[in-house]
């Protein structure tokens, strides 16, 4: 059985528990150090770089022509009717007026509005620049100024927009300007936005679990976030809130939701940054399909045969809605059986037969089966497992002999003669097995870890449902079940490591409590036919907060031999039980993700 804990945050390191799991990383913005003539007196506002398909750019790699249009944030106040690129040199020290900068006009003067740029600016009222094929050429600029190596000022380039027209109106004159700082790489000759900050854009990744749900699942509803960063997400169904919740050191945020109603969910999951200046909100969005549950099925067998190889052997099975259904014993046909003998994967028909109106299939096999022990199950298919589950019957054990040739007649009329005839059959030893629903592929989830009110220890629970043990063993001698769990370990820590921080957490903080027979369960693997004497289960450790990896107790589920968390049996038949899965971390445990499993056995 595999064991997974979902991601966590449990103190101010954020815990992430996943599959066992505990894992942390946090990623920001790396935000650029204001410039030292910042913010400039002179400026009115900021500007805007974008290339020739209108799209906005922080940052290029040419610097013979920086941009092919550049905005103003604001419209122009004094009227003007031309706007145009010049480029200053900062000097230091930072008590130098920014009106005394040395300066250089970067293009000519264009006309706005400008209707034939791209969209957005071709509807823009603010002061937009257009910049022709030798316009914004910071190279020359830059070749013919003093090269500033102050700390501030190195590399460092300011853009300015004017605005002018006739009669004198516009910016121009009054030495105020929209402008933007921008830090140059000369070997390289790239250019990046350096003010005002550019806020770094992010991307939320929704996923639904399981997909498809069924209006009686809790749904996992996660979010990622990249890059990983501080925040919060709202979980939506269309216009519905579901809820929010903060993300994680590794980007993840998560909820749990049952949809009341079924029908196809429009999920989306809305981003808020903590840090607003370097970072971008961000909405992702998934469709979710939900069912309503459905409909439990029954499925009997009758097997006709004369006990002989060879002989004729007739099956008939009935379907019907199972006894938790709206309408039990209703008969079903949305759908086909099957049967199959000493668990062959392919059937004895070889076309699966639907049901007639009462729910009946039928199959014959004239020639019969080979001589030995046989043992027949009938399967039925739903057509939609939307409308009806799926359901198997009983096996039908039976032993079919070789016929004997020739025999005794009785060769006079009214004579009375006899013949003996073996007989013999054979109790198939049978089988004792234990099943949860918790794989690889389908892993139980634990809720984030959380500090105890103590701060002695991380922990968490969960439900841990519909274990099943199933006993078809002649003689019905009462079983003993059993489970031993493994050490959680981090599939990646932290690097480096945190002083005396570890990257396992010893199973002998694994607990199974609680332990009761489940009601009203739906899925067949849980039906109840065996009895229970019924147990507490087995605690995690009692004597010492969050067992560190390198105690060598057998508290809880731990140690090197298994533990025994429940009896029951003395019949054939399938019992089930649900109990409390619960899980305690040490305070030195390392963030990472953490993976375990629990291994079970059962015994007569």
């Amino acid at each position: 059985m595999k064991l997974t804990l979902r991601p966590v945050i449990a103190s101010a390191a954020a815990l992430v528990i996943t599959g066992g799991v505990v894992a942390a990383t946090v990623g920001t913005a790396a935000a650029a150090t204001t410039p030292p003539w910042e913010p400039d007196p002179s400026s009115i506002g900021s500007i805007t770089f974008y290339n020739s398909s209108g799209t906005a750019i922080t940052g290029g790699n040419n610097l013979s022509h920086i941009a092919d249009y550049i905005e103003a944030s604001t419209t122009d106040a004094t009227a003007g009717t031309k706007a145009t690129l010049v480029f200053a040199n900062p000097t230091p020290p930072a008590t130098t007026p920014t009106g005394n900068f040395p300066t250089g006009q970067g293009s000519g003067s264009t006309s706005f509005p400008n209707a034939s740029a791209p969209a957005p600016l071709n509807t823009a009222t603010k002061p937009v620049v257009t910049l022709g094929a030798t316009d914004g050429n910071l190279s020359n600029f830059i070749a013919a100024q003093t090269v500033n190596t102050a700390t501030g000022y190195a590399n460092v380039y300011q853009l300015r927009l004017v605005t002018s027209g006739p009669g004198g109106v516009g910016t121009s004159g009054l030495g105020t300007y929209w402008e933007a700082d921008i830090q140059v790489n000369p070997s390289a000759g790239t250019w990046s936005q350096i003010y005002p900050a550019v806020a770094q854009t992010t991307t939320t990744t929704l996923t639904a679990a399981p997909s498809p749900a069924l209006t009686t699942d809790s749904v996992l509803l996660t979010a990622t976030e990249s890059p990983a960063t501080a925040g919060s997400v709202d979980f939506k169904d269309g216009a519905t809130d579901l809820g929010s919740a903060a993300v994680n050191g590794s980007g993840v945020a998560t909820i749990h939701h049952t949809f009341a109603t079924a029908g196809s969910k429009s999920l989306t999951a809305t981003f808020t940054p903590t840090d607003t200046t370097d970072f971008v909100g961000s909405t992702g969005s998934a469709t979710l399909q939900v069912n309503a549950p459905s409909t439990p099925t029954t499925t009997s067998l009758t097997v006709n045969q004369t006990g002989f190889a060879g002989d004729d052997l007739s099956m008939s099975s009935t379907v019907v809605e199972g006894p938790t259904a709206p309408a039990p014993g209703t008969p079903v046909q949305a759908g086909t059986v099957s049967w199959y003998d000493n668990g062959n994967a392919t059937p004895l028909n070889g076309t699966p037969v639907t049901p007639n109106a009462s729910g009946v299939a039928t199959f014959d096999i004239p020639a019969g089966l080979a001589a030995g022990a046989h043992s027949i199950v009938a399967k039925f298919t739903p057509t939609l497992v939307t409308q009806f589950e799926a359901s198997s019957s009983a096996a039908q054990q039976f032993f079919l002999n070789t016929k004997a040739a020739g025999g005794t007649p009785c060769a006079q009329t009214g004579s009375v003669c006899s013949e003996t005839q073996s007989i013999q059959t054979t109790v198939p030893v049978g089988t004792l097995v234990i099943n949860t629903p918790y794989t690889a592929t389908n892993p139980l989830i634990l809720p984030q870890m959380a500090l105890n009110g103590a701060g002695t220890e991380f922990t968490t629970s969960a439900a841990f449902t519909c274990i099943a043990i199933t006993d078809s063993t002649s003689g019905g001698a009462p079983f003993t079940a059993q489970a031993l769990a493994q050490p959680l370990t981090d599939s990646s820590p932290p690097s480096p490591l945190p002083p005396n921080a570890v990257t396992s957490i010893n199973p002998e903080n694994v607990g199974l409590t609680g332990l009761v027979k489940p009601t009203g369960n739906p899925d067949a693997l849980c039906a109840d036919t065996e009895s229970y004497t019924g147990s507490t289960g087995v605690s995690d450790n009692p004597a010492a907060p969050g067992v560190p990896p390198t105690d060598t107790n057998s508290y809880g589920l731990g140690g090197t031999t298994a533990h025994t968390f429940a009896t029951g049996g003395g019949g054939d038949g399938t019992v089930t039980f649900d109990g409390t899965l619960t899980l305690n971390a040490p305070t030195s445990t390392a963030s990472g993700l953490y993976k375990g499993t629990i291994v079970f056995t059962v015994a007569d």
